[in-house]
């Protein structure tokens, strides 16, 4: 089994906003501009700003669906009664993109937040069609230009559930892999340093084990990694599944750094007693630290 540790993008990483342009065009611009400070530009759709010419509408319009991860429907006064030419209701339409988007993201089971704007109101489910009728059950967040930092702000917070990868979180992330980088790194070198100085200290041959070094005490560590990775492998199913594989990986590296030890220290232990059980205790100390990185990478659901 090959465990990937790089954070790969998830299939669904987009946010779409949904809109009708004599409904709310200038609204859903600006309300795509401040997703995109959130979770990056390129990451939230609006078919204006992101079917480039020439491009096929609708193959482009089908295509960031199937990436995108949440859809934003911005619904305003005249959102349900909007009509076409003849004056058929546009939601009624077959042909109608908004429609079409909307039901194409209900209907993959991509999460869909209704946002009101402009004083409107949730649509009734007697006031959709048929393939919309579920919207109206969606809990819906209002944005208005009285609160905009503070709208935007947790409407970003709630999409963030179903779309990673803020710019922000994205930032927290790269400190935290340098901040685990560098104390896996520190830890390491002191480990190496400090063998080295009890070996100067009691070189191969002597009596180190006389001096009072265990074995069974440096065995301990090695035991309680064991039983951390058995509840870490029990614990697999409560974390995030973006970040399952830190949390194998954990696993691996508890049983993989365990079982070399024991071997080396079987192996040597005869005729270099010393030097075996302080290489035991070095890569001890270091696979621990090693298990608790890739635990603190992998993390739990939020609730």
């Amino acid at each position: 089994m090959t465990v990937r540790l790089g954070r790969t993008a998830s299939a669904r990483d987009r946010i779409f906003v949904n809109y009708r342009r004599d409904d709310s065009a200038g609204f859903a611009g600006r309300l795509a501009d401040s997703l995109g400070a959130w979770f990056g530009p390129e990451r939230v759709f609006r078919d204006v700003s992101g079917i480039e010419y020439g491009e096929n509408f609708e193959t482009a319009i089908d295509s960031q669906l199937d990436e995108s991860g949440a859809v934003v429907v911005v619904i305003g006064e005249r959102w349900t009664t909007a009509a076409n030419a003849d004056g058929r209701r546009r939601l009624d339409d077959p042909n109608d993109y908004v429609s079409r988007e909307i039901a194409v993201a209900l209907r993959n089971g991509v999460a869909v937040v209704p946002v009101l704007i402009g004083g409107a109101t949730m649509p009734r489910p007697e006031d959709l069609p048929e393939a919309l009728k579920d919207l109206a059950l969606r809990n819906a967040l209002t944005v208005s230009d009285e609160r905009w930092s503070f709208d935007v702000e947790r409407l970003a917070k709630v999409l963030a559930i179903d779309v990673p990868g803020s710019v922000a979180q994205r930032r927290l992330d790269r400190a935290k892999w340098v901040a685990l980088v560098l104390i896996v790194a520190a830890t390491t070198l002191a480990v190496v340093l400090f063998c080295r100085a009890v070996l100067v200290w009691a070189p191969p041959g002597t009596g180190l084990r006389a001096a009072g070094f265990i074995p069974l005490v440096a065995a301990a560590p090695f035991i309680a990694m064991l039983a951390a990775a058995a509840m870490t492998l029990s614990a697999l199913p409560a974390m995030d599944s973006r970040d399952r594989r830190y949390g194998i990986a954990a696993v691996m590296v508890a049983s993989l750094g365990t079982l070399g030890p024991f071997v080396h220290y079987g192996l040597t232990n005869v005729e270099q007693p010393s030097a075996s059980l302080v290489i035991t205790f070095g890569a001890g100390v270091i696979v621990a630290v090693a298990m608790l990185a890739l635990i603190t990478l992998a993390g739990f659901r939020a609730k």
